[in-house]
């Protein structure tokens, strides 16, 4: 592994994404709850209108979520309530493996990972099964653990809608294309690397989006071009639980406190 905190940076700046969150006190509800007082309505008929008002639930920040691409892939849950969240991100290849778990509180960071690489488990004495706790204070802006537990979008499932050129609704569903390139955000996986990566196909990325009965979005299907070191194919965000997380804070396990040295890694 050449680039350590490019990789944990990508977990964190991912926006909160976590599997396996029972352990962390995540509502393990995968079904869309329904806002006791939000009536079912029919989304509008204009497509862009139907996306716009699709994020509204999003914009509760009380949320469950995954993405899946051709590599790197992820579950988690926003709870903004409380100002936190979970995350969890797992990347597997036939030479590499890699793994990261991260409670966040508005004032407190616990994290751990695992790595099929020696080098990387021996930087921060990790195990796979100890959490490191971090001061909130002590984390560097811009660091890997540098994470805005009070932004209710941490997908920029925003920023995709914004960006997209053409769209049309069918009951449902909406198709269309999106200029990822007007989708940069620092806090998704379409950061600036990933977005130039994808070279001129950026600019026209075919989309698919889901609504459930009340008009909130559920699923989010991008057909990416390669990026990097991911192959061109599916990138799937699924959105489900609203309004039926729960607050997050120290996680179950063995925990010890973060050293000066490790902390110096993450935050650059």
């Amino acid at each position: 592994m050449t680039n350590l905190r490019g990789r944990i940076s990508t977990a964190a700046l991912a926006g909160l994404l976590g599997l396996t969150l029972t352990a962390c006190g995540t509502s393990t509800d995968t079904g869309s709850a329904a806002d006791p007082t939000a009536a079912a309505s029919t989304a509008p008929a204009d497509p862009n209108a139907a996306l716009a008002a699709s994020l509204k639930g999003i914009q509760q920040g009380d949320y469950a979520f995954a993405l899946a691409t051709p590599g790197p892939k992820a579950k988690g849950a926003v709870h903004l309530p409380s100002k936190s969240g979970a995350v969890k991100l797992e990347e597997k290849t036939k030479d590499y493996s890699f793994s990261m778990e991260l409670v966040g509180t508005d004032t407190e960071r616990w994290f751990r990972f695992d790595s099929s690489e020696a080098f990387v488990r021996s930087m921060f004495g990790s195990d796979g099964k100890t959490w490191k706790h971090i001061d909130t204070a002590k984390i560097g802006k811009d660091g890997a653990l540098d994470l805005d537990v009070t932004n209710a979008d941490l997908l920029g499932l925003a920023g995709l809608v914004k960006a997209v050129t053409d769209a049309k609704v069918a009951g449902s569903t909406i198709t269309g294309t999106i200029d990822a390139t007007k989708a940069v955000t620092a806090d998704s996986f379409l950061d600036e690397d990933v977005v130039k990566s994808m070279g001129a196909a950026a600019s026209s990325v075919p989309f698919t989006a889901t609504l459930d009965d009340q008009g909130r979005l559920t699923k989010l299907v991008l057909d990416a071009p390669k990026a990097d070191d991911t192959p061109a194919g599916k990138w799937a965000y699924t959105i489900s639980g609203y309004g039926a997380q729960k607050a997050q804070g120290k996680p179950t396990g063995a925990i010890k406190e973060i050293t000066a040295e490790e902390l110096s890694v993450l935050n650059g």
